[in-house]
């Protein structure tokens, strides 16, 4: 196979750009260097795309508002219980490998499993004729709807109205796991379908305009987009709902915000477990790698029927 030293370096630059900025950690600027390449060494650029547009929203989505979120959410490295010399310094901060593979492993695994296959193939090479290279279009749409799952509702917390946890539908404290709210679920959906758009974008560029499920070269956008905006739909709703039931939310009632250890952060902190909330089985890095890998997954699947 072709080295595509192009997409190394741009692979490369994003993961500096990113440690660089404090976005990722050592290890996670290595894991995004790698599973970058794996989505940009690829003659079909849709997955360059979606992963790239992911990654700059979603770095772009978390600064926004930032220290307002931060009255209503504890920051991921305050929650150590572990001594004040145990704890990592500011320059560890940052995505880990493992956040970053649970936002990039199977879209990139889908990228690098089409170059395999159909690397070598020539004229239209995504979509064809009813019953053939149905296994291109399950990896494509299975990519596309990984990627705009995980661009979500990072700006679900920002919602004017108070959230709701999804399986009570009881008021519950923002940043609660499992918390949904009509603006969270509108970004969900806007932020499905910004990915599923610049897919089409970037097929059209590149001349794949195949039909679709037999139904012409004219509708075959239309399938592009409906399953981006699906599956960032759908996949923030499963989120929320592995939150609610595999995941506890404990909230401080000393500092009126949600932390994430039921160990106090200093002595006269008062935590409390948020009433509903699920039991201790995922962390927020699991149930987000689950439910966009289940998605992908429905997606690929329902291309393939």
């Amino acid at each position: 196979m072709q080295p595509y030293p192009v997409a190394l370096a741009i692979a490369a630059l994003v993961a500096f750009r990113g440690l660089r900025s404090g976005s990722l950690s050592s290890s996670g600027a290595l894991a995004a260097a790698a599973l970058g390449y794996c989505a940009l060494a690829n003659p079909l650029k849709v997955f360059a795309t979606c992963l790239l547009a992911f990654y700059f929203a979603g770095s772009r989505a978390t600064k926004v508002k930032a220290a307002v979120k931060a009255t209503y959410e504890e920051a991921p490295e305050a929650t150590s219980s572990a001594p004040a010399s145990d704890k990592p310094s500011a320059a560890s901060h940052g995505r880990t490998a493992t956040q970053v593979a649970c936002n990039a492993l199977v879209g990139s695994l889908c990228a690098l499993a089409w170059r395999v296959l159909y690397s070598g193939e020539q004229g239209d090479i995504v979509w064809g004729p009813p019953g053939e290279r149905w296994t291109s279009r399950a990896l494509v749409l299975a990519a596309v709807a990984f990627w705009a799952a995980c661009c979500g509702d990072t700006l679900g917390i920002l919602s004017r109205s108070p959230p709701r946890l999804l399986t009570t539908l009881r008021p519950c404290p923002r940043g609660t796991n499992g918390g949904i709210s009509p603006w969270g679920t509108l970004v969900s959906l806007l932020g499905g379908l910004f990915i599923g758009t610049l897919a089409v974008v970037s097929l059209v560029l590149q001349g794949q305009r195949g039909a679709c499920a037999g139904e012409g070269e004219r509708t075959w956008w239309i399938e592009v987009v409906a399953v981006a905006g699906a599956a960032g739909l759908g996949g923030s709703l499963l989120d929320s709902f592995f939150g609610a039931t595999l995941q506890p939310t404990y909230f401080s009632t000393t500092r009126n915000l949600v932390v994430h250890s039921p160990t106090p952060a200093h002595a006269g902190d008062v935590v409390t477990r948020v009433p509903g909330s699920g039991f201790d089985v995922l962390s927020n890095n699991g149930v987000n790698l689950v439910s966009a890998a289940a998605v992908a997954g429905a997606a690929g699947w329902w291309a393939l029927q």
